[in-house]
């Protein structure tokens, strides 16, 4: 069933409050600096689709994947380009000069990183639609986006809501936060917010 311009503004003000407590989460996580969040997306799209709206297939990321658990069901993807995760990782650990591929302890710290932006986030929309939701354990994976999105078999439509981020500071890093629900989830998610 479409939305209307309503139900989808309602549903991008969520997104907007997820994606800005998850940015001042990072913001601190990493020290002074400033996490600008995007305009959220929200869109009903296939998992491929999700691809174009991350960058391109071919690009190299860091991918931190949750289910979404509690009173509705979701997923939830926190996703850094790879020279991006990189850099979060050396600021996280308060190390310039690591480089390369990402080293266990890199990938410890923004494997927590992951965890604490996306339970504020999803902590931020639960307070919305008043629900209780928590994230699953992270599976955090260095892939391409066609590798995370899937092939296209795997294509049925959900409901999208994704920001980009910005840090303000250098060394620069960006990324997505995408949220994504099945049809009935999103229903459930209006009527909770009384549309």
């Amino acid at each position: 069933m479409p939305m209307t311009s309503r139900q989808e503004d309602a549903l991008r003000e969520v997104a907007h409050l997820g994606s800005a407590q998850a940015a001042s989460m990072l913001a601190r996580l990493v020290g002074d600096v400033g996490v600008l969040v995007d305009v959220p997306v929200v869109l009903s799209a296939n998992r491929w689709q999700v691809g174009w709206l991350l960058g391109g297939r071919d690009l190299k990321v860091l991918a931190a994947t949750f289910t979404i658990e509690g009173d509705l069901g979701g997923q939830v993807w926190w996703v850094l380009r790879a020279p991006d995760a990189e850099r979060v990782g050396r600021r996280l650990l308060s190390r310039p000069g690591v480089s390369g591929l990402l080293s266990t302890s890199v990938r410890a710290a923004l494997t927590e990183a992951a965890n604490i932006v996306v339970s504020a986030c999803l902590s931020s929309v639960g307070t919305m639609v008043h629900a209780r939701l928590v994230p699953s354990t992270p599976q955090v994976e260095e892939l391409t986006v066609a590798d995370l999105v899937g092939p296209p078999s795997t294509s049925g439509f959900r409901t999208v809501l994704a920001a980009s981020f910005l840090a303000t500071n250098t060394p620069a890093f960006g990324g997505w936060m995408v949220l994504l629900f099945e049809e009935a989830t999103r229903e459930e998610m209006l009527r909770r917010l009384g549309l």
